[in-house]
Order: C-alpha cells, then structure tokens, then sequence
C-alpha cells in the first residue's frame, strides 16, 4: 500500500502544476482591475439619501464646507455697495440756459409795465415782492436788473458766466431722488456716464448731484463768474439772485438710471464674492448649515437627504485626502484580501461541485469576467446615491448564469458577488441581503424560458419580491418606517424590473456569445418550416417519421429523469440529416423494389450506414445548427456496433474457405459516447423506435422486452460510461419509452368490413 504524502508534499505537488499558475493569474488580473476601477486603495462612500444612520455622525477629519446663508448675505452687502450707473443727457440743462437768455433779452428790450406778471414771477419769487399781481417792488426790481445788463448788450458776458457755472453741472448731471432703493446699491456714490458713452462713467457723489443740495454751490459759482466780469455786469449779487430765482424752479433731472448696466455690475460683484466656509474640526457633530427647514444637526435614525449627503461628501473626500501611506497600504492589503477568498470559495466551489468549469480554462476565465463586468457596472452604478441601479447588474448576472449554466451555481456566484460588493462599498447588512433576495428569485424562475416574455415577468417577480424585503430588512435592522424607505424600496424593486427588460434585449446576443440554446431558441428550431426538415420531408419521408416519432418518444423520457426534452425533441427533429446524403440506403425510404445494399459487401454497406453521422454533422455546421444539436447528431448512435451488416460479413466469412477474421471495430460507429442525459435518452429512444417497427404484433408485453433487452445491451456495451446517468434514471428512461410505444401501437377495434378484408 503506497505511502500517503504529507499534507506539505501535497502542497508543493500543487503549486507545482502549471495550470493552478494559470488560474491564480486570472484570478490576479481579476482583481487588480477591481482595485483600479473600485479604487481600492480608499473606502467607499458608504451613505445614501433615505438610509438613517443608526448613530450620530462626527468629523473624522478637519475639513470646511460652504455656508450659503453667510455667503448670501455676503454677497447682498456686496451688490448694496455696487456703484449704480445712471445715464446723463446733458440737453435739458442747455436747453433751460437758452431759454433763461431769451428771457433776459426780453426784459431788456421790453417796458416793465408791458411784461406778463407770470413772466415777471420766474424772476421775482421772493414773497415780499411779487404775489398775485404787479407791484412797485417787482417792477424796481427788473428796473434795476435791466439796469445792472446794460453794458453787456448782447449779454454774451452773462452768457459765459452762467454756462461756465453749470459746467460742473452738466458734467455730472441733476436729480431729485435717487432711482434705485436702499440694497440695490450705494446710496453715497453713483457711477455717472454722458449719454452713449458708458465707458466714460466716473464716480460722483450723491450730494454734487442732487438738485436740493447743489443749489447753493451753483449759486456761489454763478456770483463768482458774474464778479469776475464786473466791468459788464453791476452787482453781480442781485443779478445772481434774480437768475437764481428763475433757474432753481427748472432745474431739470437729467440722470437716469441705467438698469441693465447697473444689473450686471451687481452679478459680477455678487459672482466676484468667494464662497464662505464653515470649519469643522475632528469630532466635531456634522450638521449642513444650508438645509432649508429647521433640520441642521445629521441625527441618528433621521433619513439622510440631499443637503445631508453634501455635507458628508465633503467631510469623505477631506478624509480621503487626509489618509496616510499606511493607512492606504492597510486598505489595500484588505482589499487584496477579501477578494482573495472570494475567489478562494469560487474556485472550491467549482472543484468540488463544477469540475469541468474548473478544467476548462475558456470557462473559467468566462466567468471571471462575467464577474468583472458585474462588479465593476454595479461599482459605477452606485455613485448615484439617490437610485438603486446596482442592483441591474447583480440581477443580469444572476440571470445570465442561470440561463448559460445552471441555477445551484447562479446562486452561489449571486450571493458571492453580492457579499463582496457590499462589504468593499461598505453597506449594511440590509444590501447584502436585498442583492441576494432579489437575485437568487430570479434565478429560480429561469429554470424554462421558452418565450421572451418570460424574462419581463422574471424582472416583475423579482421587484415583488424585493419590496417587503427591502422594508421587511431595514425595519428590522434599525431603520424607521418612513416614506424614504418604501420609496427606497420602490427604487429596488424598479431595477429589478428593468433588469428583466435589459434581458429580454440582451438574450439573443447571450445565446451568440455563449452558444448555449434557450428553449427559445430550440423551438425556433422545431419549426416545420426549417429548410433541413422540409428537404427530409421531400427526400426522406421514412427518416422524417422516423425522427417525429423519436422526437415524441424522447421528450417524454428527458423529462421523466429531469434532464431537457425540449432539447431532446429538437435533437431528434435533426438526428439523422445525415441520411440525406443517401436517402435510398436505408430502409425506410425504401418503397419496395431492390435494396441497395443487396448489391453491396456488409463493409461497404456500413460504410454508408456510419457515414450518416458524421454527415449529418457536416450538414448540421453548415446551416449554422448549435453546438449541441451537432452533438446529438454525433452521439445518439455512440460507438454501437452496425450488427446486421456485422453478423451478414461474419456468415460470408465462414462460408467462405479462404474468409478472413472479421474486426468487430471495422463495424461500429466512430462515436463519441454520450456525454449527456440527453445523449443517451436519445441513443435509447432511436433504437427502440426502429427496432418496434420490426414487431409483427407490437404487444405491450414484446415492446416491453425490446426496450429492456436494448437497454440493457447497450449498458453492457458500456455506451453510458462517459455521461452522467443512474442505473435508476435508465430504469425510469426504460418505463418512459415503453409507456411512449404502447400508446404509439395500442390496439384497435376492428370493424366488420376489415375483418372480412
């Protein structure tokens, strides 16, 4: 007995092997591109609106964040002391001066007794001298200001006096009242242009162009230029005040406000303020200063909204930026590591329950990037803190191995690729078990999927399921019963709903891809109108019954054992297309007349009885039939000796003095085996159809001992060594195909006229 090996010589043994390199390196690349596509280096971002966080949350970091109340009322001071730009059109004020000389001119050509009394009154307006009519004080009072002009006839003099006192005036212009209201600008300064010319605006105070307040210093300016041409005019005092009380009253408001102007200078000093921040030191209670209600303090067990997640955020990317060397080394050590055994429980997994998965390398590898892709979509899906739009990966997923594999390993993969989801993403339990739910539903329900349809009612299940789970587990683990949490739930169950949408698209593309055959596939296949069975029908009308009773017989048997009779059914339609070839050769397209094969030696005539296979494969790839119908085609006759052809070569040679050994491979087909259930219910169901058509009186009790005696025959023959089948599922095989012809052969009343026929 050999001496079992030490558990470390097993272990060397095992890295020694260059193929458990190769899958480790996959399983390596796998997850380096997760750690450069989750950012593995880094925690995620772990918080959602509607999730409440079950304690009160602090500052881990010191970082700030924007106050938009304080940088509100920053930027209102700052639009209040925008300079306002008001418009100065210039002509009114010399339109008033011109008309205050023709009016001069008109006192001085003019008796005093003959001017208007309103006339007289634009000059005359102090109380003591001028009413309601003439009188000898108003008209001495012109008396001596037409007086006072007269060596300046032309009254170029006075002219020059008064436009030279309004020059500043007229620079920067009159009004009464400011146009714009406390807040919208200084009230001090204002920003004065001429007309057309904004560009040329200057700051001027409120006070040089208000028409209360600049009186005065236009009246100094006046006396002052009438002094300075004394020699022309006499007392320039009086003279400046009978001017004075004619412009005072007209003085016009020449400045307008310019609101357009004045409305983007306040953007950009509203645009020009920097944003105020808030600072928060470690430890420090996290609270959004802008949250619009009373709400300011992130509470525990109070759902998180969008102003809250703002406020956290900025508090996780401080503390991202604030991470050492070490702690992004420990981080990333833990992430190498949780992703090492996950793939450690997918591999084990696959040794012990999948090993064909395991060995074929193409597999394997399809797989680990059927969870790359889940990863890496659900990852960058999860950003949206608002939706739940991870779960549309995840669910695909589960579908899509269902569907290409089987559901025991949709499962357990589902599970696993939700567990390490939400563990790198740093979820509650809640996610973990909501993925899980509403994954492992649907792929329970793809067990048959013979209409697209199928797929919506799998995604529509699917979200009914999620719904009470997702209350059900939250309420559970802490959270309050809220309108946020069934609207989260709401959210859920909407991804799972379209994740059945998304497959219904995505399943023929899946089909191509993975060259598996959906039962939509397969009945496409079955439909009478395929061009392969409508030749058989026309060519071999014998092989074409033949194959719709196999067909009938087949399906019933696959099912009974739990293996797929859609694809047995389909298998059979196609299994002998290969006779196409050479229809006249087999029996059953024989209408009477010479059989063929009396013409020929029992080697020839096995020849083209094999060859039917290995046509028919041929014909099967050329009209792009799947893969595993092809393999139907290539098994359902296994490696079974042709004994007609073998017993009729094996008599000749012994009547035959000089016959020589007969080879008992030279007479069987090439194979392979079955390598299926389906294969084999297929060989079974072949061979007792043909062989009950030999039966002169098909009694239930001979189809019983033909089928038994075939089965048997072929089980010694070791025909079911290669595919994964019971002695107890042939058992049950063998009751299904004699149920199957006892009904295709049952007896028959017969009537009086065929009894006499």
């Amino acid at each position: 007995m050999p001496t079992p090996k030490a558990p470390l010589k097993i272990m060397e043994d095992f890295l020694c092997r260059t193929d458990v390199w190769l899958r480790i390196g996959l399983c390596s690349v796998t997850t380096l591109i997760l750690y450069i596509v989750m950012f593995g280096w880094e925690p995620a971002f772990e918080y959602r609106t509607g999730i409440a966080p079950l304690r009160d949350l602090n500052a881990r970091t010191s970082f700030e964040f924007s106050d938009n109340e304080a940088t509100a009322d920053e930027r209102d001071r700052a639009r209040s002391k925008v300079l306002c730009y008001y418009e100065n059109n210039q002509l009114p004020l010399a339109a008033l001066r011109l008309k205050l000389i023709n009016d001069v001119f008109e006192i001085k050509q003019m008796e005093i007794d003959e001017l208007d009394k309103e006339f007289v009154e634009k000059f005359i307006t102090d109380g003591s001298e001028a009413t309601g009519e003439d009188t000898p004080q108003a008209a001495e009072s012109l008396a001596k200001f037409k007086a006072a002009l007269e060596k300046d006839p032309q009254l170029d003099n006075l002219k020059q006096s008064v436009d030279t006192a309004f020059l500043e005036i007229d620079k920067n212009g009159l009004l009464k009242n400011l146009e714009h209201e406390l807040g919208q600008g200084s009230m001090e300064e204002i920003q004065v242009y001429p007309r057309g010319n904004a560009e040329d605006a200057q700051n001027v105070d409120v006070e040089e162009v208000r028409i209360a307040q600049v009186v005065d210093g236009l009246n100094e300016n006046l006396v002052a230029e009438l002094r300075k041409n004394s020699e022309f005019i006499d007392d320039p005092e009086f003279v400046a005040s009978l001017i004075m009380n004619y412009l005072v009253p007209q003085l016009p408001v020449t400045l307008t406000l310019d609101e357009d102007h004045t409305s983007r200078e306040r953007r950009i000093a509203s645009r020009n303020v920097e944003t105020v921040m808030k600072q928060y030191t470690p430890g420090e209670p996290l609270k959004n200063l802008n949250h619009p209600g009373d709400k300011t303090v992130i509470s525990a067990f109070e759902p998180l909204d969008d102003y809250d997640i703002e406020v956290l955020r900025a508090e996780y990317e401080a503390h991202i930026e604030s991470m050492t060397i070490r702690d992004q080394v420990l981080r990333s050590f833990s992430f190498f590591g949780l992703f090492a055994s996950v793939f450690a429980l997918f591999s084990g997994y696959l040794y012990f329950r999948d090993h064909e998965l395991l060995a074929d390398i193409k597999q394997f590898a399809t797989l680990l990037a059927l969870m790359l892709i889940t990863w890496s979509g659900a990852w960058l899906l999860s950003i949206n803190v608002q939706w739940r739009w991870e779960l549309v990966p995840l669910t695909l997923f589960a579908m899509t191995i269902a569907i290409v594999y089987h559901i025991e390993l949709s499962i357990f993969l589902s599970a696993l690729v939700a567990l390490a989801f939400t563990v790198a993403h740093g979820f509650a339990l809640s996610e973990f078990v909501v993925l899980t739910a509403a994954c492992s539903t649907a792929a329970l329900l793809c067990r048959s999927i013979r209409s697209r349809t199928k797929l919506v009612y799998v995604g529509l299940v699917s979200a009914i399921v999620v719904l009470p789970t997702v209350v059900g587990v939250n309420y559970m683990l802490g959270q309050p019963m809220s309108g946020s949490l069934w609207l989260i739930a709401l959210c859920y169950a909407g991804s799972a709903g379209f994740a059945g949408l998304c497959m219904t698209a995505l399943l023929p593309f899946m089909e191509s891809w993975f060259d598996i055959q959906t039962d939509i596939c397969l009945l496409e296949l079955s439909d009478a109108n395929h061009p392969l069975l409508k030749d058989l029908v026309q060519r071999a009308p014998g092989t074409y019954n033949h194959s719709i009773n196999v067909a009938s017989i087949s399906e019933g048997a696959a099912d009974a054992i739990g293996a797929n009779g859609l694809l047995c059914r389909v298998g059979a339609y196609f299994h002998d297309i290969g006779k196409l070839r050479k229809p006249e050769y087999f029996i059953e397209n024989q209408s009477g007349g010479a059989n063929k094969h009396d013409e020929l030696l029992p080697t020839m005539s096995t020849l083209v009885i094999i060859a039917h296979v290995k046509e028919g494969a041929e014909i099967a790839r050329i009209h792009r039939l799947p893969q595993r119908i092809i393999d139907l085609i290539e098994q359902h006759h296994g490696t079974t000796l042709v004994e007609y052809f073998y017993n009729r070569a094996a008599q000749q040679s012994l009547e035959d003095e000089n016959g020589t050994e007969i080879d008992e491979k030279d007479y069987r087909y090439p194979g392979p085996k079955p390598q299926t259930p389906e294969a084999a219910v297929m060989m079974l169901a072949d061979a007792v159809e043909s062989a009950s058509r030999a039966l002169r009186e098909p009694t239930p009790s001979r189809i019983e001992n033909l089928v038994n005696e075939i089965a048997k025959k072929r089980l010694d023959d070791g025909q079911f060594d290669e595919c994964n089948i019971t002695l107890q599922q042939l058992h049950t095989i063998q009751e299904s195909l004699i149920k199957s012809l006892n009904g295709m052969y049952h007896a028959r009343v017969k009537y009086p006229d065929q009894q006499s026929a």
